[in-house]
């Protein structure tokens, strides 16, 4: 497994769960109970009812998780709608084949294929929604959420700032099973709001991200640039270029003389990247692996070793496309090694 090279901190791993989905025929289910809660009428959170985050365990003590939910939020009865979608050690999901496109670099063309976290679009029905009510107190900006059955008892604790007029952000201050790391973005646009590949703006998206991998499955480190911080990352779309069907951006592009040195068959430089998408809604699929990693028959396509993202469009309240928020999950089943992330970038 090719891991990204990071400062790092280490720590013997000691499994510890959190929260899990319950069976495929409960995922639509909502639950009503309140218990401990009354639900009541609540300002929107920033202002607004739709919010895509990113949430894990990314700490050195116990199992990591990572996940992406949807959150809807009611505020005339004070209640949240989520749609969860999870990955973590103890599953080891792997990846799936997501599509294909013709891909070309260095005059050579061939078929590539993206592939997504197991579970993230592909298979289908990977998911699992939670109701809850919720607090929000527009003074300190603080947004309580308390979940019903099944995860009855469990809470968490979100700050809520806005960027500017159109969109609002969240980042995780508590929770009380297990999570360390969560940020999100929000807005009022509708969940049908999202851009095609052709309508990606290609820029330059800044943001952050915290890693936490293993490669024996014992000793696991953190990136961070300082103990438990997120650390600043950026995505440029800038040179990415279109692939004739439509459904990817890809490029290839100089690597940092720290990466793409173990496991190389050839000599080529660089890193290739696709972002591929259905086209169909807000959710996308990154992967990106080094050049030198496939032999000279395969080249530019791979598929071993490399790293599966889970991206969804952050849309502001005008329908414009802001950045992503992201989870990767490199951890095939049985494999000793892993790597995690979460990221978000706005713009």
């Amino acid at each position: 497994m090719i891991f990204l090279v990071f400062s790092l901190l280490s720590l013997s791993c000691t499994k510890s769960k959190a929260p899990v989905a319950d069976d495929p025929e409960s995922v639509q289910r909502k639950q009503s109970s309140t218990e401990a809660l009354v639900a009541a009428a609540q300002d929107l959170p920033g202002g607004k009812a739709r919010f895509s985050a990113v949430v894990g365990n990314m700490d050195l003590s116990g199992e990591t998780v990572v996940r992406i939910c949807n959150w809807t939020f009611n505020p005339g009865a004070g209640t949240v709608a989520a749609t969860y979608w999870d990955w973590n050690t103890a599953d080891e999901k792997g990846k799936t084949l997501f599509n294909a496109h013709t891909c070309t670099f260095e005059g050579i063309s061939k078929t590539a294929n993206p592939y997504t976290p197991a579970g993230w679009m592909l298979p289908a029905g990977q998911y699992f929604g939670r109701t809850g009510v919720y607090t929000y107190n527009a003074t300190t900006g603080i947004l309580s959420i308390a979940w019903d059955a099944p995860w009855a008892g469990v809470t968490e604790s979100w700050n809520v700032s806005n960027p500017d007029a159109f969109s609002a952000k969240v980042s995780l201050r508590s929770s009380n099973y297990g999570l360390t790391h969560g940020r999100g973005y929000g807005s009022n646009a509708s969940w049908s709001t999202f851009k095609t590949i052709a309508q990606v703006p290609r820029v330059l998206y800044r943001g952050f991200r915290i890693a936490v991998w293993s490669k024996n499955g014992t000793t696991i480190y953190i990136d961070t640039i300082g103990a438990g911080a997120w650390k600043a990352d950026k995505l440029n779309l800038s040179p990415f270029t279109a692939s004739a069907n439509g459904n990817t951006l890809h490029a290839l592009l100089p690597s940092s003389d720290d990466v793409c040195n173990d496991g190389c068959t050839t000599s080529r430089n660089g890193i290739i990247y696709h972002l591929a998408s259905n086209n169909n809604g807000r959710s996308m699929v990154y992967n990106h692996f080094c050049a030198c990693l496939p032999t000279n028959d395969e080249f530019p396509t791979y598929n071993r070793n490399l790293h599966p993202y889970a991206f969804q469009q952050i849309i502001d309240d005008n329908g414009n496309m802001r950045g992503f928020v992201g989870i990767e999950q490199q951890d095939e089943p049985g494999s000793a090694g892993y790597q995690y992330q979460l990221k978000e970038y706005f713009q």
